[in-house]
């Protein structure tokens, strides 16, 4: 279901929000909040899908609160739609933070249907990932694309890539003549974390985490991986 936080003071604006999309999707998950403090919080604890932000809040502005959103890595583009009475600011808006879009006051309910049903229908796209990694192995350059590598087990200066086909079959690749950490420098700009002094894996594999036994689950893998206890904290996080 849709997680959808309203960051908005006034309860009237609030309540015409909720009877608007609740028309539109009564399965949609609605959260509320009358201050740009306390949206940080619940946004902390809690994964929203949809953030619907009006710029003109009581503690400090929207545009503020969407800086703090877009540095937390999980609301990188996660869709935004502003509230807002004033253009500059929606044109500064949509410029240097990347909104979906935006609702100029007063709007009318069918205003607010149409914008969140296309962030909804947005949502639905399967999202493709074409970004690669390029392992150079003995004079030849072999390319991996991040999004088919499921985890990366070392053995010292030789690793298996263990990776999943289009056909949903697993393969493994072995390479020589790179380090863990070089591995991960070389995959900073994808999905992943080390998780033991022997692995890495793609955290949108993750399925479950096992606490107790310091282990973690991944999709398509029958067997869990470990998580080494320096590396705890930052699987925990991710």
């Amino acid at each position: 279901m849709t997680q959808i936080l309203i960051i908005e003071d006034e309860e009237k604006i609030q309540q015409f929000l909720e009877h608007a999309l609740f028309e539109l999707d009564e399965d949609l998950q609605l959260s509320f909040s009358g201050s740009a403090t306390d949206a940080l919080v619940m946004a902390q604890k809690k994964q929203f899908d949809v953030f619907i932000v009006d710029i003109q809040l009581l503690d400090y502005k929207g545009t503020d609160l969407v800086k703090q959103l877009r540095s937390i890595q999980t609301y990188k583009y996660t869709p935004i739609i502003f509230e807002t009475a004033i253009v500059s600011e929606e044109l500064r808006a949509y410029r240097e933070l990347k909104c979906y879009h935006y609702l100029m006051k007063p709007y009318t309910k069918e205003e607010v249907q149409k914008i969140v049903a296309e962030v909804l229908d947005y949502l639905q796209q399967p999202i493709i990932d074409d970004r690669t990694v390029r392992i150079e192995q003995k004079g030849f350059i072999f390319e991996y694309r991040l999004q088919d590598i499921l985890y990366i087990e070392s053995f010292g200066k030789k690793m298996v890539i263990h990776l999943l086909t289009e056909q949903g079959e697993l393969r493994q690749e072995k390479i020589a003549g790179y380090s863990l950490k070089a591995m991960l420098e070389l995959l900073d700009d994808g999905p992943f974390v080390q998780c033991h002094k022997s692995y890495i894996l793609n955290k949108t594999y993750v399925e479950a985490i096992q606490k107790a036994d310091n282990l973690v689950k991944l999709r398509h893998c029958l067997d869990p991986l470990p998580i080494g206890l320096k590396y705890r904290s930052q699987v925990l996080e991710s």
